[in-house]
């Protein structure tokens, strides 16, 4: 049997059981009810701890750990570990407000910004499209690096593997949306750290040993603590004012806060989730240095892809499931955000009138058409890791100042609906103009920059709306 057969079976096997295990599992929480916009939305508001940190972890280790940090650590080593460190920094922050997020029953990101402004078409529907902005991006490159890593072992053209794989998603979003993802994800994140861990041994074994990667790799990236800023000043300052601000934008983790059944274990969900999250980046560093060391002169992201064509055949085998898990989840819960924000946010506040059961099969209808423009993203735009960072700026420079600029003048009667709108509006302008220009001080955080300006001053000026302040 060929080892393209193998690998084929391997997905379809791992596909089906966990489809298989979920649709039960699912199915058992509905008690034979019709899907509800809830379910669709915060997973019916009843997921337990075990689940919330699933899929929370799945979410994270995406296409993103599998093929761009692990062609990261290829490049950079341990410079990914402080990649990971301010991506789960804002899980961090977010057990800070997280009780404060329950108490309003928030959905979206929009809904947020809607507390301070009041009732706002203009804001709810802007901040709806800003707010899509990270999770499409997840999508995209996710789509990639599936077809990146399989083009190399099945020579499989990678824009057929980008329709696969979009076709695929659609298996596990359809159902309930986020109640049906969650599930999936937790089964996901399980299968993932009991192969992640194999596959990690597997290519340490390969190349020789851990001390004798350590010495065959040049020693700046691996040194400490210099190694953690291998990548660049430049870089390292980008990553420093996108990763965690862009991270505390992402709807996604939001959605999970309120999926949660018990408020009192939201703050342990997150810092559980930061944690297993932090230990994918350790995973990464350790393939991608174990491929460095038996093959120096790969192409950074195609690293994960050349390991698979030299593990043995039984470890391509799990590892094809992982990856396919992987990816796929991180994705489905991608499209599921996205359809959120332009059902809720956007169309049902353009039409108001829309039933539940008119709502959901809207929700279906808008995850078909997210996954088709995000399958021709990535086949135009075939970069993992710069498509990540680069969503992550944009989201960061845009509704970071709206959102927490906001909570924390929340009490002192500043921030009106026009400086919200203002606060969004220059951010994104500022971030655009200022990448056209080589500054020492990355684009993130000139649009940061305008957006808090912006906010403050057209606040003062806003004589027409009334001044927020939450007593």
């Amino acid at each position: 049997m060929s080892q393209t057969v193998i690998i084929i079976l391997a997905i379809l096997i791992t596909l089906a059981l966990t489809y298989g295990i979920s649709m039960v599992l699912t199915r058992k929480k509905e008690k034979n009810q019709s899907v509800s916009v809830d379910d669709w939305e915060v997973g019916g508001r009843e997921l337990p701890l075990y689940v919330v940190v699933g899929t929370q972890f799945a979410t994270a280790m995406g296409g993103g750990i599998l093929v761009g940090q692990v062609g990261n650590g290829f490049s950079n080593g341990f410079s990914v570990m402080l990649y990971g460190i301010l991506c789960q920094l804002s899980f961090v922050i977010l057990m800070f407000i997280a009780k404060w997020l329950r108490d309003h029953q928030f959905a979206t990101v929009p809904e947020i910004l809607l507390h301070y402004t009041g009732p706002s078409k203009v804001v709810r529907i802007l901040a709806g499209i800003m707010t899509i902005v990270v999770p499409f991006g997840w999508c995209c490159s996710n789509l990639t690096a599936f077809a990146k890593l399989y083009t190399t072992i099945t020579g499989i053209p990678i824009n057929v593997l980008i329709c696969v794989m979009a076709a695929l998603c659609l298996l596990f979003v359809l159902p309930s949306g986020l109640k049906t993802v969650a599930w999936t994800d937790f089964i996901f994140g399980c299968l993932m750290l009991i192969v992640g861990t194999a596959v990690a041994i597997v290519t340490v074994n390969m190349a020789g040993g851990m001390n004798h990667i350590m010495t065959t790799v040049p020693a700046e990236i691996v040194e400490l603590p210099g190694s953690l800023f291998s990548v660049g000043l430049s870089t390292t300052v980008l990553w420093i004012f996108s990763l965690t601000p862009g991270g505390l934008t992402n709807q996604m983790y939001y959605q999970r806060i309120l999926a949660c059944k018990d408020t009192n274990k939201v703050k342990k969900s997150l810092l559980i989730s930061a944690g297993c999250a932090l230990l994918a980046y350790v995973w990464a560093v350790i393939v991608g240095l174990g491929v460095r060391s038996m093959n120096p002169s790969l192409e950074s992201e195609m690293a994960t892809g050349w390991l698979m064509n030299e593990m043995p055949i039984w470890c391509v085998a799990i590892f094809s499931g992982l990856v396919v898990c992987t990816i796929l989840s991180t994705i489905s819960s991608g499209v599921q955000s996205v359809v959120v924000n332009l059902n809720r946010d956007i169309y049902r506040v353009l039409k108001p009138d829309v039933d539940e059961k008119k709502a959901v099969r809207i929700s279906r209808v808008l995850s078909v058409a997210v996954l088709i423009c995000a399958a021709l993203l990535a086949m135009f735009f075939p970069q993992v890791l710069s498509l990540l960072v680069l969503t992550y700026s944009y989201s960061a420079a845009g509704l970071v100042c709206p959102i927490f600029l906001s909570y924390i003048l929340r009490k002192k009667g500043i921030i009106t609906k026009n400086g919200v709108i203002a606060g969004m509006v220059a951010g994104i302008v500022v971030c655009a103009v200022s990448m056209q220009f080589e500054s020492v001080v990355p684009y993130v955080i000139w649009g940061c920059l305008a957006s808090g300006v912006a906010m403050i001053v057209f606040s003062k000026l806003d004589h027409k709306n009334p001044v927020y302040q939450e007593l």
